[in-house]
């Protein structure tokens, strides 16, 4: 009988073994796995994306990796942003401290062309205040100054052809006494034209616009200095009336030097005299 109840002991002991292993090993893999979130409170412990973290480690490291990332991008601000948000915003975006420390290509400019420094200045402001950087700011005032030279060097070419057409026409209506009406023009304006009106004239040229000189050549016969002086030898190389009172005057003044010039071939000024007196036959005659 003992032995019987020795075995059937055995018996029990074994089966017992065999049905609860399986179930303690299961728990004990649960509670392991879990182990890390069990502290989460409220809904974070239902958040999914959070089990693919198999530990706090694993966990910080992935949240210190966030940061890194976080860190080398840029927030673009949003309405209400502040100031300095927005100096932070353009400076990550390679916008320099201040306009003078932009860097750009300096351009070549035509001969003829004087660099604008103060445009230059206020662009440079603007491009700062709009946040831009040093490669953005040389790829615009790059092509600002190559529209800017290519409108000057046609501006150049049409004034030069608006000269040579001024003078053909005024050639065609001046003919032999062009030179002589440019130069009665140049006398009117040295004598009447302040320094801001000589300066302006000389920089446009009165001889490039044809109607601007034939109206300066007007006032000169009509009110220049020939009539306010009472000298007809200002205009006498102009129009044929003038020359023609010089050439009277001339011969009424005997005593002039001019005139002891002309019948003496040993003055100085004869030769010079001569010429002017043939001027003034030509002005009068013609090609006669």
């Amino acid at each position: 009988m003992t032995e019987d109840m020795t075995a059937t002991s055995e018996e029990v002991v074994d089966t017992g073994t065999d049905t609860e292993t399986p179930e303690v090993e299961s728990q004990t893999a649960e509670q392991v796995e879990a182990t890390w979130r069990t502290d989460l409170t409220g809904d974070l412990q239902g958040v999914k994306t959070l089990e693919k973290f198999k530990d706090v480690d694993a966990l910080a490291k992935g949240y210190v990796n966030l940061e890194k990332y976080f860190d080398g991008t840029i927030k673009i601000p949003g309405e209400n942003a502040t100031a300095e948000e927005i100096e932070r915003y353009h400076s990550k975006l390679g916008r320099p401290d201040t306009p003078e420390d932009y860097e750009f290509e300096k351009p070549e400019m035509p001969e003829g062309m004087n660099e604008d420094n103060h445009m230059e200045g206020e662009f440079l402001k603007k491009a700062h205040g709009m946040g831009l950087n040093s490669a953005q700011v040389n790829d615009l005032y790059g092509w600002y100054n190559a529209q800017t030279k290519d409108m000057f060097v046609q501006h150049q070419v049409a004034q030069e052809n608006n000269i040579q057409k001024a003078e053909i026409e005024l050639r065609a209506d001046w003919g032999r006494q062009y030179e002589e009406k440019l130069s009665g023009i140049q006398r009117l304006v040295d004598q009447y034209a302040s320094g801001d009106e000589k300066q302006y004239l000389d920089a446009s040229g009165f001889g490039n616009d044809p109607h601007v000189a034939k109206f300066l050549d007007k006032i000169t016969r009509d009110f220049g200095e020939a009539k306010h002086l009472g000298d007809p030898k200002m205009n006498a190389f102009t129009d044929p009336d003038s020359a023609q009172r010089a050439k009277d005057s001339f011969y009424r003044d005997t005593e002039n030097d001019d005139y002891k010039a002309y019948f003496s071939e040993t003055h100085p000024r004869h030769n010079e005299v001569v010429k002017m007196l043939d001027r003034w036959n030509n002005t009068i005659h013609g090609d006669e």
